[in-house]
């Protein structure tokens, strides 16, 4: 039997993307985004979960899962979209495999290796878990080997949607209740969209019975009073729900190309996909009807070094490297945690948060869910550290200072800069405008007729997907820049239009029916959080 450890950690995976849906094109290249993170990022995590079970390994993993991912999720549209996507991979890897059967042995290898991976996902994702991707988290949430949470209702950055305050109210409980419609249970945990907090925000989570939320290291660091036991340990803000800090090293270790794990020569090289390699003619219909390049997912080359001569990926150097980066990200948790143990007093324990963005681990990071398995069984046989969540932590340890945390973001200098900049600065005099004139029309109209609360419940629906914090990052990054500026767009004009039928009372039937169809997330949206 384990001994009481020193310390714990705590693994937290934040899966998010953008919603996207459009049914008025038949192949759109952002859908790609959720396509991509299912095959390997979100099923690959649950084949490791199941591995964990099967081994009668608790992993005490938690998952926050944003309300546009889980709309996303469960969209038919997107899901007959998926699995077309997925059966196109399939055809090209058995091309691959004619090309290659007497050409290139290696090459053959890694065609077959992709193939068998793409109709393991298949077999999964249609078979296993007939269609059911929310389904089989709120399984392993229910085996307690997960615990979910939720982030914000379309990933608001919430600092600067604070004015008017009904903005980020709405934000808060809009995604609540989703979470309910999906799982059958309301959220303790939280995440704020990229780690975003501003001073007074806890009075919504507290009002929406959130028990805890994540800082970047400095919002914690920087409290007031300044907290005695630093990042190895929770604060309880005034209001009730109890910040923790992001692990500063962890997260460098883990989320730098250049100086972390990922950027190893012997892993698989991200940007080097057949998509972009082949003859035109060759790929043509594995890629967009337009001619447009994309990725299919089948890379033959390894990261090798910063030059153009790369070497061919080999899979089983790869997963034993990344067990050994496992075994040293956990020998590293322990050194940290044994370090700080003496000076905590006898009512508590050290604690490292280790939050993560869920699509860097097999994504960007091909071998990451691979990494996280290991790293989660090196944790379980270790004599200096446990892991928990943060809710069992608070459970065990309920006794904390109590303090202020201070203004603060992850991204670019940690105060913002990623999603308030000259590029996107832009975007925000509109959402506020929306923002309050929503407020307006909601207190007034909110018992009007069927009709009138219809599209005032669409407008809402449009308000908050423009608030959505990756237009501004995309916008800020020039990543898809073009694609994130219409976005915006799109929803600032819909929402007007919509706005402007309701103050005139004469309704656009067919604009509302059509934005119902195109933007149809939050189908049970409460109007009173706008209000």
């Amino acid at each position: 039997m384990k001994s009481s450890p020193l310390g714990y950690l705590a693994l937290l995976l934040h899966a998010h993307l953008p919603f996207v849906r459009h049914p008025e094109d038949e192949e759109v290249l952002e859908e790609d985004w959720l396509f991509e993170a299912i095959t390997e990022c979100y099923i690959p995590l649950l084949w490791m979960l199941e591995e964990l079970y099967q081994a009668a390994i608790r992993c005490k993993l938690t998952l926050s899962l944003s309300p546009t991912l889980c709309s996303m999720l469960k969209d038919p549209l997107l899901i007959q979209r998926y699995k077309r996507y997925l059966l196109k991979r399939i055809e090209l890897c058995s091309k691959e495999i004619e090309r290659y059967a007497a050409a290139d042995p290696e090459r053959l290898l890694l065609a077959k290796f992709y193939k068998e991976r793409f109709q393991n996902v298949w077999k999964s994702f249609t078979e296993v878990y007939a269609e059911d991707i929310l389904g089989q988290f709120k399984k392993y949430h229910e085996k307690s080997l997960l615990k979910l949470v939720t982030s914000s209702a379309t990933h608001g950055y919430l600092p600067l949607l604070k004015n008017p305050k009904q903005a980020v109210n709405a934000q808060i409980f809009v995604a609540i209740e989703s979470f309910f419609d999906s799982f059958q249970t309301y959220p303790k945990g939280f995440w704020l969209p990229e780690c975003g907090y501003y001073p007074g925000i806890e009075f919504f989570l507290q009002s929406a019975e959130i028990r805890w939320f994540v800082l970047e290291a400095h919002g914690l660091l920087f409290s007031e009073p300044r907290p005695f036991l630093g990042l190895f340990s929770p604060i309880y803000t005034p209001s009730g729900p109890a910040a923790f800090g992001r692990d500063s090293l962890s997260s460098k270790e883990v989320w730098s190309a250049q100086e972390g794990y990922p950027g190893d020569p012997v892993y698989r090289e991200f940007y080097w996909d057949l998509g972009f390699e082949s003859d035109l003619d060759y790929i043509r219909p594995y890629i967009l009807p337009t001619g447009q390049r994309k990725f299919t997912g089948i890379k033959y080359y390894r990261i090798t070094g910063k030059t153009e001569q790369k070497a061919l990926y080999n899979p089983q150097k790869a997963q034993q490297r990344a067990k050994e980066h496992a075994e040293n990200f956990i020998m590293k948790r322990e050194e940290a945690i044994k370090k700080a143990a003496p000076l905590f007093p006898t009512f508590t324990k050290p604690i490292l948060l280790c939050p993560f963005d869920c699509e860097l681990f097999g994504h960007w990071w091909f071998e990451g869910p691979l990494f996280l398995k290991e790293l989660i069984k090196k944790a379980h046989q270790s004599e200096i550290l446990e892991l928990t969540t943060p809710l069992e932590y608070l459970h065990r340890y309920p006794t904390q200072q109590i303090c202020r945390p201070t203004y603060s973001s992850w991204g670019l200098e940690g105060y913002s800069k990623m999603w308030l900049n000259e590029t996107n600065d832009f975007i925000y005099q509109h959402l506020h405008e929306a923002a309050y004139l929503l407020v307006e029309l909601v207190r007034k109209y909110k018992n009007g007729n069927k009709q009138t609360v219809r599209s005032l419940k669409q407008a809402a629906r449009e308000l908050l997907l423009a608030q959505a914090s990756d237009w501004p990052f995309l916008i800020s990054k020039s990543t898809a820049k073009e694609y994130a500026f219409l976005r915006v767009i799109t929803h600032l004009n819909r929402f007007s239009e919509l706005c402007e039928g309701i103050i005139q009372q004469k309704i656009n039937k067919s604009l509302l029916e059509y934005c119902e169809y195109t933007d149809n997330l939050f189908p049970s949206l409460n109007l009173n959080y706008f209000s």
